[in-house]
């Protein structure tokens, strides 16, 4: 007997049956940034609870000290459970005679598939210049880059950058974070091709999902969690209990990011 999204999410057990892939998630606490288990083996335990396929991760210390340092945890992590785990490389625009040869680095590593900036933990806008080498370099792959995105800025930037680079993909982590920036996001998702929202959104009021598929169609939002700054439970009942069709709810669980992983060039 089939049970649906909604009964599995009610029930307690895992989407076993789709294909799942949480595209924003953090390992590593440091200094006691995560109040939740941030090792490879705490997410796993979560993705089995839920069902989650794989995740694509970050390290926290890429973000708060040493990037580099951070960029080799996350591809022991991808060696150590290549099914499971995929990889972000996290740059620092301050560092910027790193930049490439970090990025030059970590790609030729298996599992490594696109960048993670942060604008916020850095402090410094994503049109700053020392970023450039960035895009250029995810555009020549065709590339994800996944950026903190929690201003207008961020996503007016967004817009500029997809135009500027049309080969590489843009995802806005937060979706400008909340109110009218969120709104604003939904316009840069749907106006550029290469832009997707992540649906790791700060403010997950009811109806939601419903509201962002209605406006702009399921194929541009990516399942992102946050883990293990968020709890992912609230993330997955989100989507599995919205009011869209099954259909569009397995787009933003993993097709989309599938599609957006199969563009690379290695």
């Amino acid at each position: 007997m089939n049970i649906s999204m909604r009964e599995c999410v009610l029930s307690g057990l895992p989407l076993n049956d789709i294909l799942i892939i949480d595209e924003h998630c953090h390992m590593g606490p440091v200094g006691g940034t995560f109040t939740r288990g941030a090792s490879a083996e705490d997410l796993l335990a979560d993705m089995d609870s839920l069902g989650i396929d794989k995740s694509v991760v970050s390290h926290s210390m890429s973000l708060v000290s040493d990037f580099s340092q951070g960029n080799d945890l996350i591809i022991e992590t991808v060696k150590k459970y290549p099914d499971r785990f995929i990889g972000y490389c996290t740059i620092n625009p301050l560092y910027p005679d790193e930049i490439l040869p970090e990025l030059e680095r970590c790609f030729t590593h298996e599992g490594m598939v696109g960048v993670k900036l942060h604008p916020w933990c850095h402090e410094r806008s994503l049109s700053y210049k020392h970023y450039r080498s960035v895009y250029e370099f995810a555009n020549e792959r065709r590339l994800p880059v996944m950026s903190h995105t929690y201003t207008g800025e961020d996503v007016a930037t967004t817009g500029l950058l997809a135009e500027e680079f049309p080969e590489a993909v843009f995802i806005m982590a937060h979706m400008g974070g909340e109110g009218v920036n969120v709104e604003y996001a939904l316009e840069m998702a749907a106006g550029h091709e290469n832009v997707y929202g992540d649906i790791a959104v700060s403010q997950s009021m009811e109806g939601r999902i419903e509201y962002f598929v209605n406006e702009i169609t399921s194929k541009k939002f990516l399942f992102g969690t946050d883990n293990a700054c968020m709890n992912p439970v609230a993330t997955m009942a989100m989507i599995a209990m919205a009011e869209i069709s099954d259909e569009e709810k397995k787009d933003i669980f993993g097709l989309n990011m599938q599609r957006i992983l199969s563009r690379r060039k290695y």
